[in-house]
């Protein structure tokens, strides 16, 4: 019995939201802002959302001796507007009619689940990730968000954007005033990240880590330390390597990823992981410290995540949701579509960090 496209589009359906879910699983950051309740679908006019930074406290301190003293009022203006943009990725994947007439049953629908929707998803899920940790931009997904400091990503066509960790000292960032979602950091105060060099893992690499640790942590106290640290495979092994018998295994709460896949060590209070994803050898990393590897830290409650749409049957909801099948004028080839709008982005920048030089031996 053939099986139609409807059927296989039916079937993808419903595997869909867990095959979401695994993706958002599979990459730390996203998974610890969506535990946080910080991943909302929004509603916006546009694919940009503007969101309030608050860089030092709103108001002044007046000391009381007398009773008589005249408390200084008026307001500080400490509060910034960031904005950031959602990218529309659409990876689209093509299936033979003929396939879907020889295929016999459920066994033969799940080979085509496999050689087709599966591969194409875990296909996306890479370019993405590797944009983000990298962002060299391959294969079309350039507009996605990159943390990776020393390039850009242009998100809808709307201009190139600066990503997110700088690859400098605060004084450093300063002096550069790069715009990262879309703040200046020459003239909003604390716009900058936390940021370490180490020059050999074995004679300073855990003195550096810890620096820049504590450094983003004593930023935004009530948000908790830093909680989260991926890093390039050197960077991780050399870690691995100082700790000889102290390693100790994080361990993951309800994770569905392959045990192989997420791996991780605990530094302090954070969990850090190596990521695949982050390629010192590729050149998007121009600054020669992040070529010796890179380790970012995150205060993951500062971190945000929202996707755009709302009809599944239209748009979609922009979270790697399927669409289709169309079938191709003229040809037996039947359409689907793997839909992701989705923005990200920090609202306390400097409660986070880079650390470079973490491959060195």
């Amino acid at each position: 019995m053939a099986i139609s496209p409807d059927v296989l589009a039916t079937a993808l359906n419903e595997l869909m939201p867990s095959y979401s879910n695994l993706f958002v699983k599979w990459h730390p950051l996203l998974e610890k802002v969506m535990e946080g309740g910080n991943m909302d679908r929004a509603s916006l006019k546009g694919p940009k959302r503007e969101f309030a930074v608050v860089t030092d406290g709103p108001g002044t301190v007046t000391e009381v001796a007398t009773g008589t003293e005249i408390i200084a009022g008026g307001r500080s203006q400490n509060a910034h507007r960031g904005n950031v943009i959602a990218p529309r990725l659409i990876y689209a994947f093509d299936v033979p009619g003929k396939d879907l007439a020889e295929a016999n049953g459920e066994m033969d629908l799940a080979k085509i689940l496999q050689n087709y929707p599966e591969l194409a998803l875990a296909d996306f899920h890479e370019l993405i990730s590797n944009q983000l940790g990298t962002g060299a931009g391959t294969g079309n997904v350039g507009g996605f968000c990159t943390l990776n400091g020393s390039t850009t990503f242009n998100p809808q066509g709307a201009g190139t954007r600066q990503g997110v960790f700088q690859f400098a000292t605060p004084t450093q960032q300063i002096a550069a005033g790069n715009t990262v979602h879309g703040l200046s950091q020459a003239t909003v105060s604390g716009w900058v990240n936390q940021y370490q060099d180490i020059t050999s893992f074995a004679v300073d690499g855990r003195t550096q880590m810890r620096k820049a640790y504590y450094a983003a942590s004593r930023q935004g106290k009530t948000l908790g330390p830093v909680d989260l640290m991926i890093g390039d495979e050197a960077s991780y092994l050399n870690y691995i390597d100082d700790l000889d018998d102290a390693v100790r295994v994080a361990k993951i709460e309800g994770d569905k990823a392959p045990s192989n896949v997420r791996q991780g060590v605990k530094f302090l209070d954070a969990n850090f992981y190596l990521d695949d994803s982050i390629d010192v050898s590729n050149a998007a990393f121009t600054a020669a410290a992040a070529n010796d590897g890179v380790i970012y830290g995150f205060k993951t409650p500062t971190w945000n995540m929202f996707t755009l749409g709302h009809d599944s049957n239209r748009e979609t909801k922009g979270d790697f949701a399927v669409r289709g099948p169309f079938r191709i004028p003229d040809q037996d080839i039947y359409r689907y579509e793997i839909v992701l709008m989705m923005g990200l982005h920090t609202t306390q920048l400097r409660a986070n960090f880079a650390v470079t030089g973490a491959g060195t031996a």
